[in-house]
């Protein structure tokens, strides 16, 4: 039997080996997107500068791996959110998601741009009382709130505590009525398409609206709107459309119950980058055994952050209009369309290894730090030879001491070597608040403005890693 199965995986390999040439010539290399597209300049002797910072020189200076944030892009991409389309009757309230990228400094940058906090667990709730986010700026979400955090959410009277099913109404109703205020509070509610299962509560079937009544008898609740958010990724005008029509109809059919209008509507977040996306299962599983490039994102088809509210605005204004009624206010949730193309993530090249096919490369990170490349498209330019061509087919893995630690199984770069410098774009979604420290100390995080380089986070040390353990 053992024999058996070296043989199988043997010819295995041998088959793979003859079809990769195949199918790569059915699938031509894939371009890469531009460095533009991020701001970056390649400069002939400093190799990738952003904002004539030389990337190279920021992991001498910080160390590697290294998170750069950009405060410009930050900044930008607040004022776009927060702008008022032509034609609409006004723009919208936006409050960013915590959980997406949750450093104190870039929390700070964009409340400094009137943005306010959405966030889903009482760290996140103190957090942003902790940075000085107004009551009336601050959106309590999530499936798992706790007794004390509602408690102060609901004295301390923010904007709206959007709960994430019908159960959870009684336990708001209760610390209300403890504490002798009305709690303003809206119900999560799910369209035919996105997610479900422990979130929200489906608007088929009637369920959303039987838990609306019930909200409506409850004295101590304010019901001041509805809450919907899709997830996943809009990346185009069909997609956010749909999600739209249904949270209007719903709308229109909650007017009928409610005792006065909806003073607000809730859409959540979930719009998509343009220079990332997700992963398809087959394009993967073909760029991990034929070595066929991934393909790139259309980053000029995307829907951008313009179109999204033009379409999103103009749908309910037109909506209201129809019905001849003022139109709600109207919330939005940003995280990865936010903050997602603000920060690269720096690695170096610590070995190399040769391997059939590819050229190993073992990174300073890997899925400690950025597991989102295993399902996501993330574009990766060489620092220190971002001139020559991608050449050779490389497969990056991170220095975790486990085969599921491949980052990309097959991509072209420049013939990388020990040293080399590597910047994967699009990292301020959800990479560090999905980062670890297995068996590595997680890096430092910097911002960059106007050329200026400041520290948001340190680097952890080794006596960070079993500060909070009690010897014997």
């Amino acid at each position: 039997m053992p024999g058996y199965r070296a043989l199988l995986s043997s010819s295995k390999g041998k088959v793979k080996a003859a079809l990769r040439p195949l199918l790569q010539a059915v699938q031509p290399a894939q371009l890469p997107l531009s460095p533009a597209l991020w701001d970056l300049e390649d400069d002939l002797t400093r190799g990738l500068t952003l904002e004539g910072t030389p990337l190279r020189e920021l992991v001498t200076r910080f160390g590697s791996p290294l998170h750069v944030v950009r405060a410009a892009r930050l900044r930008d991409n607040a004022r776009r959110f927060r702008s008022i389309p032509s034609g609409a009757t006004r723009g919208c309230e936006v409050f960013y998601s915590y959980k997406t990228n949750p450093i104190p400094g870039v929390l700070k940058t964009l409340h400094e741009q009137g943005i306010g906090a959405e966030v889903i667990s009482p760290y996140e709730l103190w957090l942003a009382k902790e940075l000085g986010v107004p009551a009336e700026l601050t959106i309590y979400n999530g499936p798992a709130k706790s007794d004390d955090s509602l408690r102060d959410a609901v004295e301390r009277g923010i904007q709206a505590i959007n709960c994430n099913h019908r159960e959870e109404l009684p336990r708001v109703a209760r610390i209300a009525r403890q504490l002798g205020v009305r709690a303003r509070v809206t119900l999560r509610v799910n369209t035919s398409v996105g997610w479900s299962g422990q979130f929200g509560t489906p608007i088929q079937g009637g369920r959303a609206l039987a838990a609306y009544r019930e909200a409506l008898t409850m004295p101590e609740l304010s019901v001041v709107g509805l809450h919907a958010h899709r997830g996943g990724q809009i990346r185009n005008e069909p997609e956010l459309l749909a999600f739209v029509s249904e949270v209007l109809a719903f709308a229109e059919q909650l007017e009928g119950i409610m005792p006065s209008p909806l003073e607000l509507l809730n859409f959540g977040g979930s719009l998509g980058l343009s220079t990332s996306e997700h992963l398809d299962d087959r394009a993967r599983r073909r760029n991990e055994l034929f070595h066929v490039d991934v393909p790139t994102p259309a980053a000029a088809e995307a829907l951008t952050i313009e179109r999204y509210l033009e379409l999103l605005l103009g749908a309910v204004d037109q909506h209201y209009r129809r019905l001849s009624k003022p139109r709600p206010r109207v919330f939005l949730e940003p995280g990865r369309a936010m903050t997602g193309n603000a920060q690269l993530l720096l690695t170096r090249v610590l070995s190399t290894k040769e391997n059939a096919g590819t050229t190993c490369a073992i990174l300073d990170a890997g899925i400690n730090l950025a597991e989102s490349v295993k399902s996501e498209y993330h574009q990766v330019f060489c620092v220190t030879r971002h001139r020559e061509a991608r050449s050779h087919l490389h497969t990056l893995v991170g220095p975790i001491c486990s085969p599921g630690d491949t980052l990309y199984p097959a991509l072209r770069l420049p013939p990388l070597a020990e040293g080399d410098c590597l910047a994967i774009m699009d990292a301020g979604a959800y990479f560090v608040p999905f980062s670890t420290s297995f068996s590595f100390p997680r890096p430092a995080i910097v911002m960059l403005d106007d050329g200026q380089a400041t520290l948001l986070r340190r680097r952890e040390t080794f006596e960070d890693l079993c500060s909070y353990d009690s010897p014997r």
